[in-house]
């Protein structure tokens, strides 16, 4: 025979002062008496001693949505016809928000505290289906209980247990029927038998960079629900499920992991996602089921979401596992009875993660903390992106963090001082380094944040090189790239604003640049600070044809952080934004030069920029991509030079010629497939000219010997090559050394059966030797 206590008596009071109302609310949300019941009694179990109607509603609602599945309800036969058969269909959230609003007439604050879901979700939810109130008010009428009736079957003391459920329902409404009797005799729990063990592991889950922002995301609308047969879903937040498991709490069982990509030698990380029957939310005296995967000599903690789905899946429920090995995994804490647990294995099976398309409208994002700076210069657009670009200097401490708010689904990257704070290691495998597994985040990807919920929020850590040292501030420049930079906040932590220097930059010394290379004629210079911001250029002087170069050594630590994302700088004149590729060695300019010239122009693409200067287009500004180092870039301007005024002498030997007699380095050409023409001087016409018949197939090159001032002009059937298209088929070493240089004419020529016909004209040259080259 059960004992009264104290609690029993508080609880009795509530159902006096709240009981019959509760019950009307409940038969309302669950059109049924006995469900109605069951939750009136979860509710009562629930409160605290005196609670007000807010909190004794706040609590019914909760428990009505813990115990539903959030899966759609069948259209009724004969599609939807009236507000009835709209009430039949909706979803447990849209129900609840349904009874809240029109019934209780709660606001939405009320609505939003007691569903503890976003305002803008609670939004969306609203009703608007004309006389949903009356079908509502119907159903309650129908099956709620009063006086008498409730009281017969919900005892004041909570000693009497409603009446048991049908057998299709039990497995859903255990926890409620238990919670009917006092807590001090709840039995039948599948108790695990080394419950008092279950909290121990050697290793809590790894969360990599990104610390999660509790109650900020919520991966149901990524796709993280079980389906109808209680199956974990096959894909979501662009992850694939390679295996399911079923666990028996008690159990321990074995898994076999191998979900590594090829493409990357097995590194990508698989996760894990643990779902469980789950018990009573607020009972003390049970333990919240937990599983236990061990791997690699290390034991992780599998947070269980609910089937039911509450708790719903987050962040902090999937755990990453290594790619390949064995495992063994188990399930601790208390199951109801027959209650079970199912994992599902995921895996990244795409190289380059898609991002969701963009979806939602929120601009709003939360307060801003005390002692921290919003990161809202809007900063002008970079090259080959089309996005948003936002930039502001900031001064970082060594408590500093970046926490990051997205109202749309999408993508986001942050960098700080040129170092993605987004990223979990991808970029650091794609340089060929060893990631690790253990700080692999699914949302995470190649430097960007993957957003698949509106108003999700991520807080990330520094990367260890920019901590400032010695309980200093460090002066930092952070970046944020989006499709749409309305939707993002992004704030520094424990930091304060930054100089944001926009000076304009006079010319400068060119220190070791050559001034005559490759045809082209140094025309200015200009220190860059490396931090992306944009200044103008002051005494440019310059021509229509340029092409820019950014000379800026940089550290290979520094070269592998970064190897995706903007190392080049940018000069924009009006609306015309142009790349300046960057270089760390002056002798790498003349490389730069003749790939733009390969490339039929300066490599540059149309932008529109919120900084453009309408009133002047022929002013010109620059940028340069933000680095850990203060060291400024040094910016270049080659204009090109008739080859009749150029001086072959005094001009550097580019760095794709080697002078006779030297060992090939790193040689663009791979083995030939074939042996072709050798075109030497004797072998040319009066007119310095000869064709010669090439097989078709393969990509054609030349291998040219020359020596002295000169230049060659080379036609495929009577056309400029593809690769010296701007300059007429037109080529020259540009320096009198005797010296061998290697030049790409075509890409791949297939699908003809012909032999192609190259003529070969040159001019000045007194011995030149040009040996033909497929591959």
């Amino acid at each position: 025979m059960a004992v009264a206590r104290e609690e029993d008596s508080d609880q009795g009071d509530l159902f006096v002062e709240h009981g019959a109302r509760l019950h009307l609310l409940a038969a309302m949300l669950t059109g049924s008496t006995n469900g109605a019941t069951r939750l009136t009694v979860r509710a009562l179990v629930s409160a605290a001693p005196g609670a007000g109607w807010r909190e004794m509603r706040g609590e019914l609602v909760r428990a009505y949505l813990r115990t539903q599945s959030r899966r759609a309800e069948r259209m009724p036969a004969g599609g939807v016809r009236d507000a009835g058969d709209v009430l039949e269909r909706l979803r447990p959230r849209e129900r609840a928000v349904a009874v809240l609003h029109l019934v209780e007439g709660a606001s939405s604050a009320d609505i939003v505290e007691a569903l503890r879901l976003p305002a803008e979700k609670v939004a969306r939810l609203l009703p608007a289906t004309p006389g949903l109130d009356t079908a509502l008010q119907a159903v309650g009428d129908r099956y709620a209980l009063h006086g008498s009736d409730l009281a017969a079957v919900v005892d004041p003391t909570l000693t009497q247990a409603p009446p048991e459920p049908p057998a299709r329902d039990r497995r859903r409404w255990w926890w409620v029927a238990a919670a009917a009797v006092p807590l001090a005799v709840l039995c039948g729990y599948a108790l695990s038998p080394d419950r008092d063990e279950a909290t121990g592991s050697d290793d809590a889950a790894p969360t990599g960079p990104g610390v999660v922002v509790p109650d900020a995301v919520n991966l149901t609308e990524a796709g993280f629900e079980l389906d109808d047969d209680g199956e974990p879903p096959s894909r979501a937040a662009d992850l694939t499920r390679m295996e399911t498991l079923k666990l028996t709490p008690g159990r321990s069982a074995d898994l076999t992991l191998n979900t590594g990509d090829a493409r990357f030698g097995g590194e990508l990380a698989s996760f894990a996602v643990l779902w469980c029957d789950m018990p009573p939310a607020d009972d003390p005296a049970l333990a919240r089921p937990v599983g236990e995967i061990t791997v690699e000599g290390s034991t992780l903690t599998l947070p269980c979401a609910g089937t039911a789905g509450e708790p719903a899946v987050g962040l902090d429920h999937i755990v990453a596992l290594p790619a390949s090995g064995e495992a063994r995994v188990r399930v601790t804490g208390d199951l109801p009875p027959d209650g079970s647990a199912v994992l599902g294995l995921y895996a990244q099976t795409d190289g380059v993660a898609v991002e969701p398309l963009p979806d939602g409208d929120l601009t709003a994002g939360p307060p801003i903390p005390p002692a921290a700076v919003a990161v809202d210069e809007l900063g002008p657009a970079l090259p080959y992106d089309q996005g948003g670009r936002l930039v502001q200097p900031v001064q970082l401490s060594p408590d500093s963090t970046i926490r990051v708010w997205s109202g749309r689904k999408g993508a986001v990257t942050v960098l700080v001082d040129g170092v993605p704070v987004t990223d979990d290691g991808d970029l650091k495998r794609w340089a060929g380094g060893d990631a690790g597994w253990r700080g692999q985040q699914p949302d995470v990807r190649e430097g960007r944040w993957v957003v698949y919920v509106p108003g999700s929020a991520r807080e990330f850590a520094l990367p260890d090189d920019l901590v400032p040292e010695g309980g200093q501030q460090r002066s930092a420049v952070v970046e944020v790239l989006a499709e749409s930079t309305e939707h993002v906040q992004v704030v520094a932590t424990r930091a304060a604003p930054g100089d944001s220097d926009h000076d304009p930059l006079p010319q400068a010394d060119e220190g070791e640049a050559p001034e005559l290379v490759w045809g082209h004629r140094l025309a200015g210079a200009w220190e860059v600070p490396t931090d992306g911001l944009e200044r103008e250029l002051l005494d440019p002087a310059l021509g229509e044809e340029v092409t820019w170069v950014l000379l800026h050594p940089q550290s290979e630590e520094l070269a592998a952080a970064r190897p995706l994302l903007w190392r080049e700088g940018a000069v924009r004149q009006g609306r015309s934004l142009t790349v300046a590729r960057q270089v760390e060695d002056p002798s790498d300019i003349s490389r730069i030069i003749e790939e733009a010239m390969q490339n039929d122009g300066r490599l540059r693409e149309e932008y529109l920029t919120t900084s453009a200067d309408p009133s002047d287009p022929r002013r010109q500004f620059a940028m340069a991509p933000a680095t850990p180092t203060s060291a400024a870039g040094l910016l270049l301007a080659y204009e090109p030079v008739d080859y009749n005024d150029f001086d072959f002498a005094a001009a550097r030997v580019s760095a794709t010629s080697r002078p006779v007699g030297e060992e090939p380095i790193g040689s663009p050409i791979a083995s030939p497939m074939a042996a072709l023409p050798r075109v030497n001087t004797g072998d040319l016409d009066e007119h310095g000219r000869i064709t010669v018949s090439i097989p078709s197939g393969g990509t054609l090159w030349v291998r040219a010997e020359t020596h002295g001032r000169g230049r060659v002009r080379f036609e495929v059937d009577g056309q400029p090559p593809e690769f010296l298209t701007r300059t007429d088929g037109w080529w020259s070493s540009w320096t009198d050394r005797n010296v061998i240089t290697d030049v790409p004419l075509t890409s791949e020529i297939s699908g003809r059966s012909s032999d192609l016909e190259l003529s070969i004209t040159v001019e000045d040259y007194d011995n030149v030797s040009i040996e033909v080259l497929r591959h």
